[in-house]
């Protein structure tokens, strides 16, 4: 049998890719495996550096992996899970990134230092999110080393047939009486919090408001994506581009270049100093996030190989750069920024050569079967973890990210310098940000036009399935022809079992967990409709929970949305979810159209609205629906107001009654019953 004749990728030169790989894997197991495994797995590093060889050295470096991560860690698990929720906690912790600003207060990743709790002490080294009250004085700098008192919380886990993971722990503190400086914060911590306060004030000094532009400024300038309207972020994942909006190797690059463009006229060695200080200062301006830290440590040792007159490694770099960020903070290894930055940065050295070597005199000039061929190898490589989080594969994403990159590039730098203008002249560079709105304007464009239109395909795919997937594309594009043909016939069965195909079903009833509210599923076969959508503070229900648990019933479109009333647990949800499925129409009662979060749903793109009162009856597929409640004229409260509906298939009944109380019921029994 001849080999599968994949074109060539060449690790000779990047020696310590497979060893920082190997390293990651151990990180990751060392949250998953106990003592006596780790002490097996030193065995088996010894063993591997005796043998010497590739695979010898791979299986010392997962073993030296875990082993790092689990004196760092300590013990498995969640360290924080044997808390009690319901009693307060006594906290030392240090604030690991920059303050932003939301609806209570202030919030801020920190790393827990040491947990009291009824007598009981804990050394947990996990990263939570800190809320403080009010927006009346400014919270502790960056790196400072706090000791605090409130409560942890985390939204829960949803138990649906895909279950959706808990969100991160926070600790809730009510009042600053309740907060005390344990230590300052160090030299350099106190440097970019200096830098981020200055920038920050010259920000607000431009104008009241967040405009479109100065959204996109924060996002791409300060690394703060909160400001960013959501229906952007929701259109920007739908496309497979929201990857620009988050601070990463695209914008280190971006920043690097233009002080090179800047400073030509100066000697090689003083370009690649001033270089290292512009990435430094862009450093210090964001923060130390996880895809940030990455592309700075590659930066850099790319500049100082450069420095020392030798070719520089961008594969060694990361390899390099992984495993330095893994022996700091091991947990970084579970989070999602960083294994999508480091798997784009290997898609881009290890996919992309190849195919952009097999497309090159195809059709189209090098230049741009080399963007293709990179953007191609980002997107596949990112596929395991990106399918299992955010449950959607976009086809479009490496063609459309071929304008947006260098779009974000020039709203990047565009931003860059209305910053440095409102650090001078704050009042000039309000009279700029119309430029800024311009700029801005595309990145809104997804919002507004119905989801099918960039034809995304959602997937309820495990981890061990978007692997499988993910091989499966990279096979396809870098087999031969009459080969890929095989591999595509051979694939089918394996993609029905990942899609978990089925015959016809009985009409269903499914009542979903989204947290906060309630969301109730009819269908019969391909027809669906969902009946109120949850929501949450948190934003974009639809995307966390509703989307997999919809995809986890077998749900790919809806016939129609069903408000019961414009409360946010109710209606926000709805919202959400017409942004990554296909809708037909939305059913509310009359006179809601413009309350609360029903104008957002009445103004989705491409969805009829129908309005329904008592006496009216629909069906879908075997299911009857009559309305019981309101009458056209009635002017009750919000929930005595909730639309009612009788649901009937096969000789069963569900009466579905929104949030209607003891009018609305009274009037239901004189009625109807």
């Amino acid at each position: 049998m001849r080999p599968l004749d994949f074109p060539k990728i060449d690790l000779r030169n990047k020696p310590m890719l497979l060893p920082a790989a190997a390293f990651a894997a151990g990180t990751l197991l060392a949250f998953q495996v106990s003592y006596l495994s780790i002490s097996l797995l030193v065995a088996l590093a010894l063993a591997g550096l005796a043998l010497g060889r590739r695979a010898g050295i791979c299986l010392a470096f997962l073993a030296f992996g875990l082993l790092a991560a689990a004196v760092r860690l300590g013990l498995p698990g969640d360290p924080a899970a044997p808390l009690r929720r319901d009693r307060p906690v006594e906290a030392v912790l240090q604030v690991s990134g920059h303050w932003t600003p939301d609806d209570e207060g202030w919030s801020a990743p920190a790393r827990v230092v040491r947990l009291i709790q009824e007598d009981r002490l804990t050394a947990p080294p996990i990263e939570i999110i800190l809320h403080l009250p009010g927006p009346e004085e400014l919270p502790p700098p960056f790196g400072t080393t706090l000791r605090a008192k409130g409560y942890f919380a985390r939204s829960p886990a949803l138990s649906n047939r895909i279950p959706s993971p808990p969100g991160p722990w926070r600790l809730r503190v009510k009042s600053r009486q309740l907060l005390e400086v344990e230590s300052p914060p160090g030299p350099v911590a106190r440097l970019s919090g200096a830098i981020r306060l200055r920038v920050e004030e010259a920000y607000r000094a431009t104008g009241p408001g967040q405009g479109e532009g100065k959204a996109l400024a924060r996002a791409l300038v300060l690394g703060d994506v909160s400001a960013l309207p959501l229906a952007w972020k929701r259109g920007l994942r739908i496309t497979g581009i929201y990857h620009l909006m988050s601070v990463s190797g695209v914008h280190v690059a971006l920043v690097a270049g233009l002080v090179w463009l800047l400073a030509g006229w100066l000697p090689r060695p003083l370009r690649l100093l001033l270089m290292l200080a512009a990435i430094l200062l862009y450093l210090l301006l964001v923060g130390p996030l996880p895809s940030l830290v990455r592309s700075a440590v590659m930066g850099a040792l790319a500049a100082l190989a450069l420095l020392a007159e030798r070719p520089p490694s961008a594969a060694n770099a990361l390899g390099w750069a992984v495993i330095l960020l893994l022996l700091d903070q091991p947990d970084l290894a579970l989070s999602p920024a960083f294994q999508l930055t480091v798997s784009a940065t290997a898609g881009l050295l290890l996919l992309a050569p190849p195919l952009a070597r097999r497309w090159q005199g195809r059709w189209l000039p090098v230049r741009v079967t080399e963007s293709i061929a990179a953007s191609v190898g980002a997107h596949v490589a990112t596929l395991p973890w990106a399918l299992p989080r955010f449950h959607l594969l976009s086809p479009l994403a490496p063609l459309l990210n071929l304008p947006a990159v260098p779009w974000t590039g020039l709203a990047l730098i565009a931003s860059l310098l209305w910053t440095a203008v409102a650090l001078v002249s704050p009042a000039l560079a309000g009279h700029l940000l119309p430029v800024l709105d311009l700029l801005a304007a595309p990145f809104s464009w997804p919002s507004r036009t119905p989801p099918e239109v960039w034809l995304p395909i959602p997937l309820a795919l495990s981890t061990a399935w978007a692997w499988v997937v993910a091989a499966g594309l990279a096979a396809l594009l870098l087999l031969p022809l009459r080969r890929r043909v095989v591999l595509a016939v051979l694939g089918v069965p394996v993609v029905l079992a990942a899609l978990g195909a089925s015959g016809p079903r009985d009409p269903e009833l499914a009542m979903l967990d989204v947290g906060q509210g309630d969301a109730i599923l009819l269908r019969d076969g391909d027809r669906a409709i969902l009946v109120d959508g949850g929501g949450s503070r948190g934003g974009d229900i639809g995307g966390r929970a509703l989307l997999p648990a919809l995809l986890g019933e077998g749900v790919k479109h809806l016939d129609a949305l069903v408000m019961t009333h414009p409360d946010n647990d109710h209606c926000g949800g709805l919202v959400d979810i017409a942004a990554y499925l296909p809708v037909r129409e939305v059913w509310m009662a009359p006179g809601w159209d413009r309350a609360g979060c029903a104008g957002r749903l009445l103004d989705l793109p491409g969805v009829r609205a129908r309005f329904l009162s008592r006496g009216q009856r629909l069906t879908l597929g075997r299911w009857r629906l009559t309305v019981l409640h309101p009458t056209p004229d009635d002017h009750q409260p919000v929930n005595e107001r909730s639309l009612v509906l009788l649901a009937e298939a096969h000789g069963r009944r569900a009466l579905l009654t929104g949030d209607v109380e003891k009018g609305g019921e009274r009037d239901l029994v004189d009625c109807c019953a």
